[in-house]
């Protein structure tokens, strides 16, 4: 209920952005936001770091179906912040920021959309940042879920022998954090607390150990 609820309010938000414009006979931009969070819901795949969904969407709407007055890099704009508020809420990996292209033409009938989407991996605005407790290493966490592991495809690279290749999960959904072990050889800990694989919430001043590489945890 929580998220139907987070996700009403931000399409409310959504209409306050784009215009007050009564949108008669066309497609509204909110109908096409509901549209597009189901489509990335069709599209959720597992990833080594848990639920996942591309973050590049192209959708293809007839022509007629916009209205004149709709700015489309507006509402572009509008429809990745929806996008990317609501993988925050579901705790999907995105790999990089989320896109929305909206391409207007004829190939698709009135209130209709068409929708392909890809992966592109990019920089995301950190929400965390992980601070070696001795040594000089600092990670900034930008994805929603993230693997810490010795796996050069791990978003913390550790470099350690000690370490697994996917020693650790570290997630966000909401306004909450998590942190799970992956079954890694040499163990993780939360203030000493070993870690299993089920998910344990943590909090800023935390610290995360992952085999001998220990982290405080500052959440931003």
């Amino acid at each position: 209920m929580g998220l139907a609820r987070n996700l009403e309010r931000r399409l409310e938000r959504m209409v306050d952005g784009i215009s007050a414009t009564v949108f008669r006979g066309k497609m509204h931009p909110v109908d096409l936001a509901n549209r597009l969070v189901r489509q990335a819901d069709l599209l959720e795949v597992d990833s080594p770091a848990g639920p996942g969904i591309p973050n590049h969407f192209e959708v293809a709407v007839n022509e007629a179906d916009l209205d004149e007055s709709i700015d489309l890099p507006q509402l572009t704009a509008e429809l990745d912040r929806v996008l990317y508020e609501t993988a925050i809420d579901r705790g999907w990996h995105i790999g990089g920021p989320i896109t929305v292209e909206i391409n207007p033409g004829r190939s698709v009938g009135r209130g209709s959309i068409e929708c392909s989407a890809s992966s592109a991996p990019g920089p995301l605005p950190a929400w965390a940042e992980l601070a070696e407790h001795r040594g000089g290493r600092t990670f900034a966490v930008g994805d929603n879920r993230n693997i810490i592991g010795r796996s050069e495809t791990s978003e913390i690279c550790l470099a350690e022998a000690e370490v697994s290749r996917h020693h650790a999960v570290l997630f966000r959904e909401g306004d909450r954090v998590w942190v799970a072990d992956l079954n890694s050889a040499n163990g993780s800990t939360v203030n000493g607390h070993r870690l299993t694989s089920e998910p344990t919430e943590i909090g800023s001043g935390d610290m995360l150990a992952f085999g001998p590489a220990t982290f405080a945890v500052r959440i931003f």
